[in-house]
């Protein structure tokens, strides 16, 4: 066992984010914890066995343990609710996984697995139940191939955006993979907790392939067309013989996903950078309208990215640059900041794809289509061609009509976090940042998305911060990234953005909404809202939890599934976390509550 972290990362810059990131903020030492209902002579002997397998470097205890926490301390008003893992095991291969698992099993410990642990704003790499082992598999980081006939990559959970990118970048491989916004995160990671990109293929887990499951017995599992021996198309169909099971696997403790596939953009002839944005914050309804349409016949296949004016500030500074009073920057002082900057309220970014005539077409049929309904929006596109008749190299076009919409991983959005803290008088920051959101899914109705951020923000108004959030556009629904920055030194900040996150849940519950993802300390709030027929969604999964990992020993609790062994920790009443819920909702579906 070792109390001294190794690097996760061989790229400096990506090394040098995650140590600061994780640099505890002193606020909750870690204190030692052990796995429910074991004992410590059990869970001492459990450690012997783990360092056994993977070797004693790859065991960690202790202080060691600040890279299995959350980064992001979040207000609770009961502190033991803050996650802690009793040990963390790192397995570098499938037969040292199985192991692992067989030790778990015998010894009745739970196991929180993840990849890389990048989930930041949920929880991180914490786990739901306090004492679990983390399961780290950021060790099995195998590319185990990137095809360019057929546009598929073949990765390992370890594997993240920038290792993908620059695998294929050095082999000069003729494909663009789908980047997140931080290239550090898994790309397994991420496609499993159904992330997205910016590109043509950006929403991840709708363009896997076939996937290989260890269960919790350390049976081995591959899926569709992969589980035939010698396929031909085990990475190119999603069809199979009989159900199909790789959405049993999304968001999920039935197994730990060991292999994936994942389908790739081929590199194109051409690419137009698009923006288009519009004044006035009611803007949004038309914007959503239009381009909810141009998503449904076709006209824009690929992702469309909304983000607001305080995003782009965000990026660009600190709320203390902007405004040096007390609170939020008010409205009219937005409305100048508007004017100086030149740039609308609302911004809509996409790219397109293609033969040059293709994209030049599109274009042309998506500014028609906005000259008639939105005129007094401003579009804007910038094309890229690949020189000599070639194909387009992602890394000629500039970084501000590149990066993630060529699938260019970067750091780039690492910094807007920083947006409420102070400067001291060296430059130095006051406090240590945090972020976290609220996604709600919500119809692709401008009417609909419009309400929602009326409503959001009165609640940011009394959490005395900025409305901010930007929302991805499939072809009938968007994901909206309610998002709050704050400082997790401060007990009153927390709160603050504790009393935001039950608000904008309120406001979502009334109308319906469900939820992208939860952080762990939510989990069983969130899955709440999916009360059918009394919750016979989560019944019927914790069956086949129940028949697949009998002894809870994968992520007991993670997206409110849990395990018969321990669902006596499921939280009976989690909207009871503070007082007054039912008083937090500050409108009615319908009302205006248009910001400050």
């Amino acid at each position: 066992m070792t109390s001294i972290l190794p690097d996760k990362y061989s790229i400096p810059e990506y090394e040098s984010a995650h140590r600061a990131t994780f640099a505890p903020p002193q606020k909750y030492p870690i204190r030692a914890v052990l796995p429910p209902g074991v004992r410590e002579s059990d869970f001492a002997q459990v450690i012997k066995e783990f360092a056994a397998i993977v070797g004693q470097g790859c065991v960690f205890v202790g202080e060691a343990l600040s890279d299995y926490v959350d980064p992001y301390d979040i207000y609770e008003a009961d502190p033991q609710k803050r996650k802690l893992p009793s040990a963390a095991v790192c397995p570098g291969s499938i037969v040292e996984l199985r192991n692992v698992l067989q030790v778990a099993n015998k010894y009745g410990i739970p196991l929180w697995t993840f990849s890389r642990g990048k989930n930041l704003g949920y929880g991180g790499p914490a786990p739901r139940v306090n004492g679990s082992v983390a399961l780290d598999l950021h060790r099995m980081n195998t590319i185990i191939e990137v095809n360019d006939e057929f546009h598929y990559a073949v990765v390992e959970p370890g594997v993240t955006f920038i290792d993908l990118y620059n695998y294929c970048v050095e082999n000069n491989l003729k494909v663009w993979p789908s980047t997140a916004s931080l290239g550090w995160g898994s790309v397994l990671g991420n496609t499993l907790d159904r992330g997205m990109g910016f590109g043509a293929h950006f929403s991840h887990h709708q363009v896997m392939g076939g996937i290989e499951v260890m269960l919790a017995d350390g049976d081995l599992v591959r899926t569709g067309q992969w589980g035939i021996s010698n396929s031909q198309s085990g990475f190119l169909s999603k069809f199979t013989y009989g159900p199909s099971v790789e959405g049993l696997f999304l968001q999920s403790n039935l197994g730990v996903v060991t292999k994936l596939s994942i389908w790739l953009m081929p590199q194109p002839e051409a690419f137009m950078c698009c923006s288009f944005s519009m004044p006035e914050f009611e803007d949004i309804e038309v914007m959503v309208d239009e381009f909810g349409r141009m998503r449904r016949d076709g006209t824009i296949p690929n992702c469309v990215w909304m983000t607001s004016l305080i995003e782009t500030l965000c990026i660009s500074g600190r709320r203390e640059d902007y405004w040096k009073g007390e609170g939020p920057i008010p409205q009219w002082r937005i409305d100048e900041l508007q004017k100086e900057m030149g740039v609308g309220h609302w911004l809509a970014r996409f790219g397109l794809y293609g033969s040059k005539r293709l994209v030049q077409a599109q274009f042309d049929q998506i500014q028609e289509g906005l000259k008639k309904k939105a005129p007094t929006g401003e579009l804007n596109g910038a094309l890229y061609t690949g020189k000599d008749g070639e194909l387009l190299d992602a890394a000629t076009v500039p970084p501000e009509h590149g990066l993630m919409l060529v699938g260019v991983p970067t750091m780039w959005s690492l910094p807007l976090i920083d947006w409420p803290l102070p400067r001291d008088g060296n430059g130095n920051n006051v406090g240590k940042a945090a972020h976290g959101d609220y996604a709600p899914v919500i119809p692709s109705s401008g009417k609909l998305v419009l309400e929602w951020m009326k409503v959001s923000a009165p609640h940011y108004q009394a959490a005395g911060i900025e409305l901010m959030c930007d929302f991805f556009m499939y072809e009938r629904h968007i994901v909206a990234m309610n998002m709050f920055t704050y400082d997790q030194m401060s007990e009153e900040q927390g709160k603050k953005i504790h009393n935001l996150y039950y608000g904008l849940y309120g406001e979502a519950k009334k109308r319906g909404y469900g939820m992208y993802r939860a952080h762990v300390n939510h989990m069983d709030l969130i899955a709440g809202v999916n009360d059918f027929n009394g919750h016979a969604y989560n019944r019927f999964v914790e069956k086949i939890k129940d028949a697949l990992d009998p002894n809870g020993i994968l992520a007991p609790g993670k997206q409110g599934i849990w395990p018969n062994r321990y669902r006596h920790l499921r939280e009976a009443n989690p909207e009871q976390a503070i007082e007054g819920l039912s008083n937090l909702s500050l409108s009615e579906p319908g009302t205006n509550g248009a910001p400050q």
